[in-house]
This record gives C-alpha cells, sequence and structure tokens, in this order.
C-alpha cells in the first residue's frame, strides 16, 4: 500500500507515520498535493485542507489515489464549504482522521 500525505503539522504526521509503518505500507509527505508527480499512483491521499492554496483543487482532481481524504478542524466552516465547492468533500474533522488512521490504512492495504 502506498500513502501520500499533504500534512505541515508535524505532530499530526507523526501520528500518520505510525499507522502508516503499523501497517508496514509506504509513505510519502509533501506539503502541497501539487508536489506529488503527475503519474505517482496511491492507494490513499491524506490531505490537510486547512492549509490549501488555490491550485490544490486542481492538482487534487487529477489524482489517480483510490482514495482522496480532505481533514482540518470541525470549526473551519470556510473549508469545509470549499471541500464541497470543489467537488472534493466532505472534509473529515481531524479528530476522525486521527481515529480512523488504523483503520484506514488496513482497509486500503492492497
Amino acid at each position: 500500500m502506498r500513502v501520500a500525505a499533504a500534512v505541515a503539522d508535524l505532530m499530526l504526521f507523526s501520528r500518520i507515520e505510525a499507522a502508516v509503518a503499523a501497517a508496514e505500507a509506504s509513505l510519502v509527505r509533501v506539503d502541497s498535493p501539487s508536489e506529488l508527480a503527475p503519474n505517482a499512483d496511491f492507494d490513499l491521499l491524506l490531505v490537510d485542507w486547512s492549509a490549501r492554496r488555490p491550485d490544490w483543487a486542481d492538482a487534487l482532481r487529477g489524482r489517480t489515489a483510490s482514495r482522496v481524504i480532505l481533514f482540518g478542524p470541525h470549526t473551519d466552516l470556510e473549508a469545509h464549504a470549499a471541500a464541497r465547492a470543489a467537488g472534493l468533500g466532505p472534509m473529515w474533522a481531524r479528530s476522525k482522521l486521527v481515529s480512523e488512521l488504523p483503520s484506514l490504512v488496513v482497509a486500503n492495504r492492497t
């Protein structure tokens, strides 16, 4: 399984990294989805949508990940609305992502 994470928060990334390592999967960290090679294929792409930039929606629409999960603070209503408007939502709360990480990585194992 290949996982990519566009996550600037290193504390959160360490939790993602631990879950991926426990599942014996591979992980790539980037600051922006546009940093991922266009032809790179991932089973799971995690994106901190609260840190989004204007080009992120287009970069994500062109991805060939089996599953893309946007996440951020549950109180960031603007980010939730932007995810839906971009056709990429719904966005998950960070707490949901953290609690679901182990099952996400195992469920997406190939």
